[in-house]
């Protein structure tokens, strides 16, 4: 719904003492904006994703991973999330509400030697996250107060039988 306005624009001419000229304006105000992003809900988050950006003043995320990148599985009916941070597997309990995810804590995790400084800080900025949305792209993008630190691809769906699901899923104990 759009509507039409005029708006006064005042012209001030000061050559012969002061002058005040009223030109009307026709333009159009749209109050109501339609809303162009769709709202991300925790059930999209389901399925298998693999880290594309992280925040990091020194390197750029291509450096922190040389090998292997970091992916995250989410399965949000039972507030779990499972991945591998490009080194060892772990697996997480997380809360969901909305659109925001607290990382309550570390269930399991693999405990192999990694090289560089890649595995931290992925751990570190996942339990820093505390807004999730999924851009017009598909890109899951996590985030701090207003800053995104983390933007992740979704390489397969719960359908999809060559993820890496069943080998992940080892790390929960019933």
């Amino acid at each position: 719904m759009m509507i039409k306005t005029k708006i006064l624009v005042a012209v001030f001419f000061i050559s012969s003492g002061l002058c005040i000229a009223q030109i009307s304006v026709p333009i159009e105000i749209n109050p109501f904006p339609e809303k162009t992003t769709k709202v991300t809900v925790k059930e999209d988050l389901e399925g298998l994703w693999e880290l594309t950006y992280i925040y990091d003043k020194f390197k750029p995320c291509d450096e922190l991973f040389p090998e292997k990148k970091p992916t995250l599985y989410f399965d949000p009916a039972h507030r779990k999330a499972f991945g591998n941070t490009g080194c060892n597997l772990f697996s997480i309990l997380t809360y969901l509400e909305g659109n925001g995810i607290e990382v309550l804590e570390f269930t399991g995790m693999t405990e192999k030697w990694c090289e560089g400084d890649g595995e931290d800080i992925f751990l570190t900025t996942l339990k820093s996250a505390h807004r999730f949305k999924i851009n017009n792209k598909g890109e899951l993008s996590l985030s701090f107060a207003n800053l995104e630190i983390m933007r992740l691809k979704k390489i397969s769906d719960v359908s999809d039988s060559s993820s890496e699901f069943p080998k992940i899923i080892a790390l929960v104990k019933p």
